[in-house]
């Protein structure tokens, strides 16, 4: 075999095992400290195998965040951030999260305060969708 062959091969499958998943590192924007918003309301898109909304205000609470949740009709006035999702899930003999993405906007004005997000690489895995969710947070509140 072709040592250069053979050495492309082993690079690209070195490539696919390191991207079985990845929690990004999150981002934050403006001048607003995470740390001083204390209520949130999360935005419920659709009803789907796991209760992402549920995950997102328990991470919420652990932070000191007051969090409650509903469709975006309901969203109350009086909260400081709302925070908005997207899951998508995938089947291979389970449903499993494929990705996450979670943005928190201002309820002053919908501008962006901070966003996170997990994604399966090409050889997947069957990740806990609380634990991804709670890590995703965390990067959200650990971005610069």
């Amino acid at each position: 075999m072709n040592y250069k062959i053979a050495g492309l091969l082993i690079v690209l499958l070195s490539c696919a095992l390191a991207g079985c998943s990845t929690v990004n590192p999150g981002k934050h924007f403006g001048e607003t400290r995470l740390d001083t918003l204390t209520s949130a309301y999360v935005v419920r898109h659709q009803k789907s195998s796991w209760d992402i909304d549920s995950f997102i205000q328990e991470a919420l609470a652990d932070r000191g965040v007051r969090a409650s949740a509903g469709p975006i009709e309901s969203k109350p006035k009086d909260v400081d951030f709302y925070v908005e999702y997207v899951d998508r899930w995938q089947w291979d003999m389970a449903m499993y999260l494929f990705a996450l993405d979670i943005r928190f906007k201002s309820n002053v004005d919908g501008t962006l305060i901070g966003t996170g997000s997990f994604e399966q690489g090409f050889l997947h895995s069957f990740p806990d969708p609380k634990k991804k969710t709670r890590e995703v947070i965390d990067q959200i509140y650990n971005a610069k």
